[in-house]
């Protein structure tokens, strides 16, 4: 439900700003209007081109004591994300990156920006944060080198590339000198590719390859449009109103065009194997199991029958061998009668007994060479015996 919006600021109440606030400061004149918030007055002042001579203290982190060392060890140790620990704490996920990265500053062997009294930066300070933004280092190298806010980084960065456009000098570099990460900035073009991509029923992975935008921002970028779709009661390809995938994405191994899925099912009616159909299309033997076990239903509803598939007569062959009953020829098998039917075939002697009366030559004793028999021995080319080797 969207907050109520805060009523207008009256004559009455923006005399007593302009009087107030340059010598009192936020203070003095949240004391003289209660009814306005300390980022009500901070706007309207900025609004009306107010100064003051007042400098408030910068704001404390969130996180301090027991709770920033915990979220210290959720970070370094078990791996989790701002965001992921700013739920856990109970905060916004900026304000657990700027308590964690500010304590991190110091213990990983940076020097933080030089602060004055009130915890502002001072011009030395604000020159080497300046020098990060010229060398084009990421928002969050910044903040663990200099040990400053994702806001402080964000307002002078946007205030030196106001004041390079001034003098006419080259803009900043882009953060991270150009390259793809999660964190980057998108432009709203990039933006709309992605979506694009995303409703032609590609996966993120294959957005992430197309586009070069990170796999973390496509996540979040296909979560707003899955909200935006679902408001209006539509979803993904092959996804619910959640985003939940429920069939296969576009240039997946288990994708399947509709058009082979209609000539897959016209080859199954026909009574041609489910292997035989799926390397006609090109397919694997796997997803048509898998698609086939639904377009069935529909058929049942006309009440007809699935025929088995037609088999050649070699698999015929291979099935009724796998069938037969253990020492039994296939001919005792073959035709429509079992073998039960002709009584007068008996079954032949196992394979073992018959491997039992064949002459074998005498073993040697150990330690002497193996010698074929004379009956045994075979012969080369040039009519000489072949005996084998002596074992060693």
């Amino acid at each position: 439900m969207p907050r109520a919006k805060s009523p207008a600021w009256t004559s009455e109440e923006r005399a007593v700003l302009i009087e107030l606030y340059p010598a009192l400061g936020l203070n003095g004149v949240a004391d003289a209007l209660p009814d306005r918030s300390w980022q009500a007055i901070y706007v309207m002042a900025n609004k009306l081109g107010l100064r003051t001579v007042c400098t408030a203290k910068a704001p404390e982190p969130k996180l301090q004591g027991q709770r920033l060392e915990e979220a210290i060890r959720l970070r370094e140790v078990e791996g989790w994300s701002f965001a992921r620990i700013g739920a856990h704490m109970g905060v916004a996920e900026a304000s657990a990156c700027n308590a964690v990265l500010i304590a991190l500053c110091p213990r990983k062997g940076f020097r933080p920006a030089e602060r004055d009294a009130t915890g502002r930066l001072t011009p030395e300070g604000l020159e080497r944060l300046r020098y990060a933004l010229r060398k084009g280092m990421k928002g969050l190298d910044i903040q663990l080198r200099l040990g400053v806010s994702a806001s402080c980084v964000a307002e002078q960065r946007r205030r030196y590339q106001a004041d390079l456009k001034a003098r006419d000098k080259a803009p900043l570099p882009p953060p991270g000198a150009g390259a793809a990460y999660s964190g980057v900035k998108v432009a709203v073009a990039k933006k709309r590719e992605v979506e694009g991509l995303l409703l032609e029923g590609f996966g993120a992975k294959r957005v992430t390859a197309q586009t070069g935008v990170s796999n973390t921002t496509v996540g979040r970028i296909r979560n707003r449009l899955v909200k935006r779709l679902a408001r209006k009661g539509e979803c993904l390809p092959g996804c619910d109103l959640a985003g939940r995938r429920i069939g296969a994405a576009k240039a997946s191994t288990n994708y399947i065009p509709p058009e082979s899925i209609t000539a897959l099912r016209e080859r199954l009616l026909a009574r041609e194997p489910v292997a035989r159909a799926a390397r006609r299309w090109g397919l694997a033997v796997v997803p048509p199991i898998a698609s086939g076990i639904s377009w069935p239903l529909s058929w049942r509803r006309r009440e007809k029958h699935f025929q088995p598939p037609t088999v050649s007569g070699a698999a015929r062959k291979r099935a009724a061998w796998r069938a037969r009953p253990h020492g039994f020829p296939l001919a005792c098998c073959a035709g429509s009668g079992s073998w039960l039917q002709k009584s007068d075939q008996t079954p032949p002697k196992h394979r073992s007994s018959r491997k039992s009366q064949r002459i074998r030559p005498p073993r040697s004793p150990p330690g002497k060479p193996k010698l074929l028999a004379p009956s045994l021995s075979r012969s080369n080319s040039n009519g000489c015996a072949m005996v084998p080797r002596s074992s060693p």
